[in-house]
């Protein structure tokens, strides 16, 4: 007798569930790139506008331009790239507008903050050299002074450099050049004491103080290369004293030629305020 075939079991074989899972999971997945290809641009910039201020990368709400972000996919994802870049250069350029919005005392402790580096440069370097003794270093909010006595400079009456004071001033300025310092300007300034003279050359203490400051300046100029541009000489005669001229040793004192380097050119005239000496 004949052997009755075996009737097919109703329904779908069991390897057509995997399989149906599996091509749904992938159909999800190409569904969920394509939304992601297609985003509305204008919600899109809406919603980074939203970050307004909030993160750096994106200031002001203006993170995107003007053109699609996206249109096609992947192939957009060096575009990409781009406008995060650009977005970076936009927050950088913030800061320093942000900057420019400092408080006047945060502005004062960043200035005194490079006075100071200038200072501690300049006398290490002095020390170094071995001429720190020879003269007076000190800082104040735009400058770094240094002091140099008149007799050590100069005879009394006279405004030619000693040859045996140009080691100093040599030394002096081979620091401003070795520094990197020849950005900044330097003001050099003469003083004398109250002693009064009248010379053909020098009939009062002003043309004397002055005289000196641009020998000085002169030598920095024709024997080391400075540019006239960044040396300015100025005279004060008697009227700066830094102690009273009630004795010899006091008028020696205020007998001196000052070197600045002036961190901050903007002002007129270098304001002594705030002044901290190195003693």
């Amino acid at each position: 007798m004949k052997k009755r075939e075996e009737e097919a079991k109703k329904g779908a074989p069991a390897w057509m569930a995997t399989y149906g899972d599996m091509v749904t999971l992938l159909l999800c997945f190409f569904v969920l790139l394509f939304s992601m290809s297609s985003v509305d641009i204008r919600k899109f910039k809406e919603a980074i506008a939203s970050f307004n201020d909030q993160i750096d990368i994106m200031p002001g709400g203006e993170a995107l331009v003007e053109a699609d972000l996206i249109t096609n996919g992947v192939d957009q994802l060096s575009d990409i790239q781009i406008i995060v870049e650009n977005n970076l250069s936009q927050g950088s350029e913030g800061t320093t507008q942000s900057d420019e919005e400092l408080s006047d005392e945060q502005k004062r402790a960043i200035a005194l903050d490079e006075a100071r580096e200038v200072y501690e440069r300049v006398n290490e370097y002095l020390t170094d050299q071995g001429v720190r003794e020879e003269v007076d270093v000190s800082y104040a909010l735009n400058f770094v002074k240094i002091t140099i006595p008149g007799e050590a400079l100069f005879d009394s009456g006279q405004a030619v450099i000693k040859p045996e004071a140009l080691n100093v001033i040599s030394i002096l300025g081979e620091m401003i050049q070795g520094q990197n310092f020849e950005t900044y300007n330097v003001q050099i300034e003469g003083h004398t004491d109250n002693v009064p003279i009248s010379t053909v050359f020098f009939p009062s203490n002003w043309e004397l103080s002055a005289s000196r400051a641009i020998a000085v300046g002169k030598y920095l100029i024709d024997n080391m290369g400075f540019s006239e541009e960044k040396i300015a000489c100025t005279g004060y005669g008697e009227y700066r004293p830094i102690v009273s001229n009630d004795s010899s040793a006091n008028r020696a004192k205020n007998r001196r030629v000052e070197m600045k380097i002036v961190l901050q050119s903007e002002e007129v005239r270098v304001e002594e305020y705030n002044t901290i000496n190195a003693e």
